[in-house]
């Protein structure tokens, strides 16, 4: 056993999780932007360079090259020159300038085997591994002897720094599909349970073999003969191995990247069959819903003390717009029935769940799940999260006042779609959020941005007035934050695949200025963040409409 406390272990768990999730975004980013000698140009001055020089060299999609270039700031490696929501140039710092002189060729190398990556699962547990075999033979060979890299780090304490995150940045790209594919083959929950024999677990034992001399060499196995068991550390990893599940989920975007960044940034999302394109939409809900129990007991405790008021100043209903597969609705009943004085008067006082989604598959897995459940009151409908008027008209013609429900969404605004804004003058407000967004390449400025949320929620604050909505929503971080801070935050991985795939997070604090401006007020008993601190990127809270 292991004489590391376990606070320390489960701590360095999620310093190597956030070192391999950076790693995912920043590897395909970095070696686009090489490409297209983005930093030849920024090598070649000192004292920085403009964005529009650099636009105009490149010839990139600007929403996109400054989503990439804000990446680099969050990663220690630019410096960016103006103020928060106008960024008008960059330049190297000594951290970027020796992790392209040290790591360059290394990202390269790794970035190949992006494809593969993408499709993990299905080698490791299909029919044929011999292209995944052929390819991660050589990389795990390579990762088990550093890369090479530490030759040339030499005893420089700069350059050992960056060499020792440019080697969790490149076994990202391999050690994340790898711990998605062994979580949800449930590979992992096998050797949890104890030391197992290789040929006895699921999966092709040649894949499974390279696959576990790779966790080997960081700990977190011991393979002895034919069998392999985890090791303490490697214990802890498997429990947050979903952790990784959102990141991967979003390889077959970061193999896009170069089409993105300098191409036509309006490929196709979606193919002819509605099947998405940029992102595994089933391994994004599982590595998703691997964070939310510890959300939901923090939406229980608002739940609890509003169906247990008297039952005449209770809502009739809960209404989850972008309800997903509906596995939060049936949450909440479970908490409402079991726990609450509503609960106890069901039987006359009956209450109605409502699932809105705009996907057709996510309404039909919803009221399988609810049916399942055994929710005898539930209705499933088509609905936009821009279009609250819309959603009222259709829950009138069922007979439902959309007044008289507490409405809930998980992760949805900053998600929600793009639309211009009309009647508004670029630059007559001044931007507090430092994120970069984009619309299918093109910028959008962070004022407008953020007016165009403040208007997004002002829709809303006219059917919540009377129940209130609990939101839980994600968030960037300042670059400076996360480069000072970049062992004890995801924020880096989230904000390369919701910037590169057109969502829009905003820091915390933006988001509730923003709800206050829209009229909306958070009841600060149940104002929730995780984590509990100011490198929050989740946030919870419950909003409702000050009475007149």
């Amino acid at each position: 056993m292991s004489n590391v406390p376990a606070t320390d272990a489960r701590a360095a768990a999620r310093v190597s999780v956030f070192a391999h999730l950076a790693g995912i975004a920043l590897v395909p980013t970095v070696c686009a932007l090489a490409e297209r000698h983005v930093f030849k140009a920024l090598t070649a001055s000192a004292s920085g360079i403009a964005f529009e020089e650099l636009l105009a060299d490149t010839r990139a999609n600007p929403g996109y090259l400054r989503v990439a270039l804000r990446l680099l700031a969050s990663a220690g490696w630019l410096n960016q020159h103006g103020r928060a929501g106008r960024i008008t140039a960059y330049s190297l710092t000594d951290v970027g300038r020796r992790s392209l002189e040290l790591g360059l060729d290394t990202y390269r190398e790794v970035v190949e085997f992006l494809p593969r990556a993408a499709a993990f699962e299905e080698y490791l547990f299909g029919g044929s591994d011999e292209a995944l075999v052929s390819s991660l033979s050589h990389l795990v060979r390579r990762s088990r002897g550093g890369w090479g890299l530490d030759a040339l780090a030499g005893r420089d304490p700069l350059a050992l720094e960056v060499v020792s995150r440019i080697i969790s940045h490149v076994d990202g790209i391999l050690i994340g599909p790898a711990m998605v594919a062994l979580a949800r083959g449930r590979v992992l929950e096998r050797l949890q349970a104890g030391p197992t024999e290789v040929d006895a677990l699921p999966g092709n034992p040649r894949s499974l073999t390279l696959v576990f001399e790779l966790l080997e060499s960081w700990g977190w196995v011991i393979r002895q003969a034919d069998t392999v068991a985890l090791t303490d550390a490697g214990q802890h990893t498997a429990r947050i191995a979903s952790a990784y599940g959102v990141t991967v989920s979003y390889l077959p975007m970061f193999s896009m990247l170069p089409t993105l960044l300098f191409g036509n940034a309006r490929v196709p999302r979606v193919d002819e069959q509605g099947f998405e394109l940029f992102v595994n939409r089933a391994m994004n809900v599982w590595g998703s819903g691997g964070a939310h129990h510890t959300y939901f007991s923090k939406v229980d405790e608002i739940v609890g003390e509003i169906f247990n008021r008297p039952l005449h100043l209770q809502p009739k209903g809960i209404c989850d717009v972008g309800c997903g597969d509906g596995t939060f609705l049936e949450h909440l009943y479970a908490v409402v029935r079991e726990r609450t004085l509503r609960g106890q008067e069901l039987h006359r006082e009956p209450l109605t769940m409502i699932g809105v989604d705009f996907n057709k598959v996510a309404q039909r897995v919803t009221r399988r799940t609810l049916r399942q459940a055994g929710i005898p009151t539930f209705h499933v409908i088509h609905g936009d999260v821009l279009r609250p008027a819309q959603l009222a008209s259709d829950l009138e013609k069922l007979n439902i006042d959309s007044h008289d429900l507490l409405h809930i969404r998980s992760f949805l605004d900053h998600n929600r779609p793009w639309a211009r804004l009309s009647n508004y003058t670029p630059g007559s407000r001044t931007a507090r959020t430092t994120g970069a967004f984009a619309y299918l390449g093109d910028e959008i400025a962070a004022d407008e941005l953020e007016e165009n949320l403040v208007r997004h929620l002002r829709r809303w604050a006219p059917y919540i007035g009377k129940f209130g909505l609990i939101v839980l929503e994600l968030h960037t971080l300042p670059p400076e934050v996360t480069a000072e801070h970049f062992e004890r935050t995801p924020a880096m991985a989230y904000d390369a695949t919701h910037g590169y795939s057109d969502q829009y997070l905003v820091e915390a604090s933006v988001f509730m200025a923003c709800a206050q401006e829209a009229g909306l007020r958070p009841d600060r008993r149940f104002a929730a963040r995780f984590p509990p601190s100011d490198l929050a990127t989740v946030t919870l809270n419950f909003l409702t409409v000050p009475q007149e």
